[in-house]
C-alpha cells in the first residue's frame, strides 16, 4: 500500500488530471460516422436543469513547451504515458514534461526535446455553479502535417465529450440550455447544437470575462488506487470492509488484495484502515465557525480561499491556482529569493487577507507564567481572534512547535528542562512548505517572549540560494519587529528574539553545538531516501526529535522506516490539537488527511546508534490510536516496489 496524499504538490495532481482527460478526449471520433454515433449517444443522455456555459478565453502571451517522449500520435501534443507517478514530486519536476514561456519576454525556445506551442484560446465548459465539465485548447501553431481544426468543430467535440464524460465528475448528462461567451462562436454553433439536443441561448454572453473571484472548484478528482483511472472514466467504489480505498473494478480490488509482498497487500491493511476511518469525526472536531465546510469530504479549498480574499502573501502557497513564487514552473524560478522581507515592522503582514487587517506582532499581555495553551480555542481567545478567522491553516506550523516545546518534550524528556532554558536551538529537518512561511515562526517569540529562539531550516525544498543565509528578528521598544538581514549583531539589551538560519545540506546535524530539539513537518519517511541517512544521524545524537504526519497510516509507515534505518522505534501517534483545519482530499482513498494531524517522537535503541536491524521479521510496532490487527511492514514493501519500478515494472 502506498499513498502520497499530503506530500505531493496539488498542481501536479491537477496537471495529471487535465492531461488524462485531454488524452481521453483526443481519442474521440475521427470520422463523420463516429461523430454522428457520439452525437446520437449524447442526445439520449438525461437532461441537466442547470445552465451550461462555453467560455472562449484568449491567451496572447503564454506559450507551451511540451516534451514528447515516444513521439507524436496523429498530431496530438500530449506526451505518452503518465505525466506524474506516485512519488511525492515537487513542482520543479513538472518541467520534465512541460515548460511555460512568456512570448513577450522569451527570445529562446524551450529546452531540447520540447515542441513550442502557442495556445491561442482556452475553451472551458462549466455549469452555472462553476463546476468544470471539460476544457480544450486551440493551438495557434499546430504540429507539422496537420490542418488546424475549425473552432466550431473543436467546440462541438468538446461539448460532446463534456456531456458523455464530465471532468467535474457526476453522471453523464446534457444541458437543456447552453450559453456561449464569444459572439462569433455563438453564431457558428447555432446550426450545429440541435444535433446534440441542446438549445442555445438567444444571444451570446456579452462582456463576460474571468473575474478576480472566479476559481475552479475542487479539481482533485478521485482515481482508482490500482490502475489510477479517474472517476470520469468509470465508477469508483470503496472497499466494502474499510471504506478507505477506492477501486474502479473487481479486478483492481482483487489485485490489491493479492499484492506481493504480502505486507503490501490491502489484505494486511484493511482492518487497520477501518480504524483510521473511525477517527474522521475526532479529527474534524475543531472550534471554528467554518469547520463543517473545511473538514467535509468534498471541501472546495480554492473557492474558500478566493471568497475570503486569501490570495496574496503566505496564502498563495495554499492555492494551486494563485501563482505562488514556487509555482513559477519554467518562468525562471526565484532569482530574487530572500528568506524574509528585509524591512522591519510586522512579519505577519503577508498573513493579511485582501482588505483585512494584519495580525499584531505583539500582544498587550504575555501568557501567564507556566500557563500553556493546548487548543485552538484557548489560543484564539488569548490572541483576540474570532473563530471565523482561518489563520490556523498557516499558524499550524509555529503552534505545533510551541505545543511540542511546552507540553510534549517536558513530558517525554524531563531531564532536559527545556522550559527552564533561556535560549532554544531547534533544527527543522527536511524542510517543506513551512520554509516559505519562515517569518510566521515569530509567533513563537510572542508566545515565549523571554526565550531566545534559533531555528535552522535544513534540506528539503530549500533552494541553493538559501544556503548559509540568516536573519535576526527582535522586538523593539515601540513593540515593532526589527529585522537584521544576514549575520547581524544582536541589539544591546535585547532579550528573546528569533534567529532564522537556512542550510541546504543536512550536514549540520553532525556538527556542534547539538540542537536542543529536532522537528520535521509532514515527514513521510518512506517517500524520500534522504531519511535513511538523517534518521541514523538523529540516533547518534540522541537528541529529542518530533515529527508530524498527515494521517495515522503515515505514522505506521514512518515507524517501520525508523525500525529499518536505526533499529529504534517511534512513540504512539498523538493527535495534534494545533493541526490544520483544512482536510486534504485523497486521490485514491477516502481517509481523513490533515497537515500536521499527528505527532510522534523517536524512541532510540540502546547502545551504538545508527546500526541497521539484523535481517528477520520486523517486531510489532507501538500501538497507535487505532491499533487493530498485526502491523505490516510498509516501508520494506515500499522500497521493494521502488526497486522493481527501477527495473521497468509499472508501479501500482
Amino acid at each position: 500500500m502506498e499513498f502520497v496524499t499530503g506530500y505531493r504538490a496539488e498542481v501536479l495532481d491537477l496537471a495529471e488530471l487535465l492531461l488524462g482527460w485531454h488524452r481521453r478526449q483526443a481519442g474521440g471520433p475521427r470520422d463523420g460516422q463516429r461523430q454522428r454515433r457520439q452525437e446520437g449517444h449524447v442526445r439520449r443522455l438525461p437532461p441537466d436543469p442547470a445552465l451550461w456555459l462555453l467560455h472562449l478565453l484568449p491567451n496572447p502571451r503564454l506559450a507551451l513547451g511540451l516534451a514528447l517522449p515516444g513521439g507524436r500520435q496523429r498530431g496530438s501534443v500530449e506526451p505518452r504515458g503518465r505525466l506524474c507517478g506516485e512519488d511525492p514530486l515537487q513542482l520543479h519536476d513538472l518541467q520534465r514534461a512541460v515548460t511555460f514561456l512568456r512570448l513577450d519576454e522569451e527570445d529562446e525556445g524551450p529546452e531540447t526535446g520540447q515542441a513550442l506551442l502557442h495556445m491561442e484560446h482556452l475553451l472551458l465548459v462549466t455549469d452555472e455553479h462553476g463546476t468544470v465539465m471539460g476544457l480544450d485548447f486551440q493551438l495557434g501553431a499546430p504540429p507539422p502535417a496537420t490542418a488546424p481544426t475549425p473552432l466550431e468543430q473543436l467546440a462541438l467535440s468538446l461539448l460532446c465529450h463534456s456531456m458523455a464524460c464530465p471532468l467535474g465528475a457526476g453522471e453523464p448528462r446534457r444541458p437543456r440550455l447552453l450559453a456561449v461567451g464569444d459572439p462569433a462562436l455563438h453564431k457558428s454553433l447555432e446550426p450545429l447544437l440541435p444535433r446534440l439536443g441542446v438549445r442555445l441561448s438567444p444571444g451570446p454572453m456579452r462582456g463576460w470575462g474571468p473575474k478576480p473571484t472566479f476559481t475552479f472548484p475542487s479539481m482533485r478528482v478521485r482515481a482508482c488506487h490500482v490502475c489510477k483511472r479517474h472517476s470520469f472514466q468509470g465508477r469508483l467504489v470503496p472497499c466494502q470492509q474499510c471504506r478507505a480505498v477506492l477501486y474502479c473494478s473487481e479486478r483492481c480490488r482483487t489485485a490489491d488484495w493479492a499484492r506481493s509482498p504480502e505486507d503490501a497487500s490491502h489484505c494486511s491493511w484493511c482492518q487497520r484502515m477501518a480504524g483510521y476511518m473511525s477517527h474522521a469525526r475526532q479529527l474534524a472536531d475543531l472550534p471554528f465557525t467554518f469547520t463543517a465546510e473545511v473538514t467535509s469530504d468534498g471541501f472546495n479549498k480554492e473557492g474558500f480561499l478566493a471568497s475570503r480574499g486569501l490570495t496574496r502573501g503566505y496564502w498563495a502557497h495554499e492555492s494551486m491556482l494563485v501563482r505562488a513564487p514556487d509555482y513559477g514552473v519554467g518562468l525562471g524560478g526565484r532569482k530574487d529569493w530572500r528568506p524574509i522581507p528585509v524591512q522591519s515592522g510586522n512579519p505577519f503582514e503577508a498573513l493579511r487577507p485582501e482588505g483585512g487587517a494584519a495580525l499584531s506582532p505583539t500582544t498587550p499581555e504575555p501568557p501567564a507564567p507556566r500557563t500553556y495553551f493546548s487548543s485552538w480555542q484557548e489560543y484564539y481567545t488569548w490572541r483576540g481572534l474570532p473563530l471565523g478567522s482561518p489563520l490556523a491553516v498557516l499558524l499550524t506550523y509555529p503552534l505545533s512547535v510551541y505545543y511540542i516545546v511546552t507540553q510534549l518534550a517536558p513530558q517525554h524528556f524531563p531531564e532536559l528542562n527545556i522550559l527552564n532554558k533561556q535560549s532554544l536551538k531547534i533544527h527543522i529537518v527536511e524542510t517543506g512548505k513551512e520554509f516559505h512561511m519562515a517569518p510566521l515562526f515569530w509567533e513563537l517569540s510572542v508566545l515565549l517572549p523571554h526565550v531566545a529562539l534559533e531555528l535552522l531550516f535544513i534540506g528539503g525544498v530549500l533552494p541553493p540560494e538559501a544556503d548559509g543565509q540568516q536573519v535576526l528578528l527582535q522586538r523593539t521598544e515601540t513593540q515593532e519587529v526589527r529585522v537584521w538581514p544576514g549575520p547581524a549583531p544582536k541589539a544591546k539589551g535585547g532579550r528573546g528574539g528569533l534567529q532564522l538560519k537556512f542550510c541546504v545540506q543536512p550536514s549540520p546535524l553532525l556538527q556542534s553545538p547539538k540542537p536542543d530539539l529536532v522537528i520535521g513537518f509532514n515527514s513521510g519517511f518512506a517517500l524520500k531516501d534522504t531519511w535513511l541517512s538523517v534518521l541514523p544521524r538523529l540516533q547518534a545524537l540522541r537528541v529529542p526529535a518530533y515529527f508530524t504526519e498527515c494521517s495515522e497510516y503515515s505514522c505506521a509507515v514512518d515507524e517501520a522506516t525508523v525500525s529499518m534505518a536505526t533499529g529504534g522505534s517511534a512513540s504512539p501517534a498523538h493527535i495534534n490539537p494545533f493541526r490544520s483545519p483544512f482536510r486534504q482530499a485523497g486521490i485514491d482513498n477516502a481517509m481523513p488527511w490533515y497537515s500536521n494531524a499527528f505527532i510522534f517522537h523517536l524512541l532510540y535503541k540502546r547502545g551504538a546508534g545508527g546500526a541497521r536491524r539484523p535481517p528477520g521479521p520486523a517486531p510489532p510496532p507501538a500501538p497507535s490510536l487505532a491499533s487493530q490487527g498485526p502491523e505490516p511492514s510498509p516501508a520494506r514493501a515500499h522500497r521493494k516496489e521502488k526497486r522493481q519500478n527501477r527495473g521497468g515494472r509499472r508501479r501500482k
